[in-house]
C-alpha cells in the first residue's frame, strides 16, 4: 500500500484470498469489498505486479515466484 491507501487501511500490506486463476479485475473487486475504505482508490488507482502496471484483464500468476502487487492511488499535479 502506498500513500493514501496505506492511511485508509492502517497497514503497509493486506492479504486478499482469491480463486485461482484470478484476474486483476477480480483482485480489485475483492479489495473494494473487503476494505470498503479503498473502494474509490481501487476504482481510480492502478495495479502494478512486480513493478509493472497491468490492466484489469491481466491474470495473477500463482505458479511463479511470489508476486509483489501494489495499489497505486491516483495522483494529481503537474
Amino acid at each position: 500500500m502506498f500513500a493514501e491507501a496505506r492511511e485508509r487501511v492502517g497497514a503497509e500490506s493486506i492479504e486478499i484470498i482469491l480463486p485461482t486463476p484470478a484476474s486483476v479485475y477480480q483482485l480489485k473487486q475483492a479489495m473494494a469489498s473487503q476494505f470498503v475504505s479503498l473502494k474509490s482508490l481501487v476504482e481510480y488507482g492502478r495495479i502494478a505486479i512486480n513493478n509493472e502496471f497491468v490492466d484489469d484483464q491481466e491474470m495473477i500468476s500463482t505458479t511463479k515466484a511470489p508476486s509483489e502487487i501494489a495499489l497505486i492511488p491516483p495522483v494529481s499535479g503537474g
